[in-house]
């Protein structure tokens, strides 16, 4: 940066440059201060039990129950899969959770079944495998999966085959 300045006005321009840098760096300590607490957020929302009940719950004795609204995020996604019995994607949970709960807020839904899910995958309880085709991620237990983190063709819903295979 090439700058012509008066000798006479040199202290002052060499003064005001200083304390413009100084008041960036304080803005960056701010900012750094401010992202640092937005993790301890997300940190202690994501470690609460509704994000971490744990996807293997002995699906069995609630195999023929039907969904309850009282039961939390991970639960009723567990339920769906349950369900389904094949690979899920995010957006089939919070259709399945809003068509049981249709007074709930649509946008709460889909960032607490994604927080949950994302969770899992973070501890290794589900795996992800994304459509390469579509972009769709579908999300499943860990067991469900090959050594090679592709799905196991038992757990690969009827859609994704038949794009998969069109291939």
């Amino acid at each position: 940066m090439k700058i012509n300045v008066p000798e006479k006005y040199a202290d002052l321009y060499l003064k005001a440059l200083t304390e413009r840098k100084q008041a960036l760096e304080l803005k960056i300590e701010e900012f750094k201060k401010e992202i640092v607490e937005i993790d301890n957020h997300v940190r202690n929302l994501t470690s609460l039990p509704i994000f971490n009940d744990s996807p293997a719950f002995d699906l069995s004795s609630w195999q023929n129950s039907e969904y309850v609204r009282e039961w939390s995020w991970t639960r009723k996604i567990a339920h769906f899969e349950l369900v389904k019995g094949k690979l899920i994607t995010a957006t089939e949970v919070v259709e399945y959770i809003f068509n049981h709960e249709p007074d709930l807020d649509k946008g709460k839904v889909r960032s607490s079944v994604s927080a949950a899910l994302s969770n899992w995958v973070k501890n290794k309880k589900y795996l992800k495998f994304r459509d390469p085709i579509s972009g769709n991620t579908y999300y499943g237990p860990t067991d469900w999966f090959l050594s090679d983190g592709k799905p196991q063709i038992d757990f690969i819903p009827e859609e994704l085959k038949d794009r998969l295979l069109k291939r």
